[in-house]
């Protein structure tokens, strides 16, 4: 049977993928600093009710001391991959595109195996290294081969080489973002104040909005980047859209995901997202898919099994 960290990793590469395309057209329509302050704000206000509803008084726990390496670890997370990767990856959609933008998240899982081994002792067989690298090669496949880069259209918001060391870095944040996650959770639980993953993606929100609103602040930039939201309806309403699936939705089915299963397998698993925006191109979208896009799915798909079955094979 498929474990559970399984069916969450694959509900949240899911919403990752729908929030894809309306945050890249909002990122297109108003800055990038701009759509980040309202989407954290949206996003604290969501986790915050949510996280006080379902969780109760074990969420209002988290304000006390006792929480306070859980607060240290997944606030640096939260600023990692919400503020810093994020910025990257919006950045990258907005030149490339979600379904060419979204592949470079492949490279996350390598960074998330590293600060795995680094933080929290993980490691993973011959067998799930395999079905990691095949992964990783069918998804790239779809979306970046040089036919496929050639057919990038001009969005007018920068070259594509540009576009791709943004999707790489924004690779590396997340991936090193989930393992800082994890030790958050490792550490809790070891100091028998375990926290649970609503107030887990909360904290990570709030870390990641009070830098954002700070810098913004502290460069004299905050009203300018509210004034591009009071100009642009259409980029607001689009913001608001991709926030409730993420980070609202994906965030939280993450950080449910790393506790029944490793941060490298799980960040694989996430790393799928363009393979979903392939199909919501296709249905929603009517583009197009290529032969080529067939093979890469094939082969993700074989070297995700092999990653879910690496022990059974073994």
């Amino acid at each position: 049977m498929i474990s559970i960290g399984f069916l969450y990793a694959f509900a949240a590469t899911a919403c990752w993928a729908i929030a894809a395309f309306p945050l890249t057209t909002a990122s297109r329509q108003i800055p990038v600093t701009s759509m980040n302050l309202l989407r954290l704000l949206l996003a604290t206000v969501f986790l915050f009710i949510a996280s006080w509803v379902i969780e109760g008084s074990q969420f209002f726990a988290i304000f006390s001391a006792d929480y306070a390496k859980g607060w240290l670890w997944l606030g640096i997370s939260g600023i990692v991959a919400l503020v810093i990767g994020d910025f990257f990856s919006f950045r990258s959609y907005a030149i490339l595109s979600p379904q060419h933008g979204s592949v470079l998240t492949t490279l996350s899982p390598t960074s998330a195996l590293l600060f795995g081994i680094l933080l929290v002792d993980e490691h993973i067989n011959w067998v799930g290294i395999v079905g990691m690298l095949i992964t990783i090669v069918g998804v790239m496949s779809i979306s970046l081969g040089r036919s496929q880069r050639n057919s990038i259209p001009d969005h007018g918001q920068g070259s594509v080489p540009k576009g791709i060391l943004f999707g790489i870095l924004a690779a590396a944040c997340h991936g090193a973002a989930l393992a800082f996650s994890k030790k958050g959770f490792v550490l809790q639980t070891e100091s028998q104040h375990s926290i649970g993953p609503l107030s887990a993606t909360f904290i990570r929100i709030v870390a990641g909005m009070i830098l954002v609103y700070s810098v913004s602040f502290g460069t004299g930039r905050l009203q300018e980047a509210w004034q591009h939201l009071r100009d642009s309806k259409a980029g607001v309403k689009n913001t608001i859209i991709g926030t409730v699936f993420n980070p609202g939705l994906s965030v939280a089915l993450s950080m449910v995901t790393i506790l029944y299963i490793n941060v490298a397998v799980a960040q694989t698993i996430f790393a799928m997202v363009p393979l979903f925006a392939l199909l919501i191109a296709f249905f929603v979208y009517k583009e197009k898919i290529t032969a080529r896009s067939i093979w890469g799915v094939l082969a993700a798909l074989i070297g995700v099994f092999l990653l879910i079955w690496r022990n059974k094979i073994l």
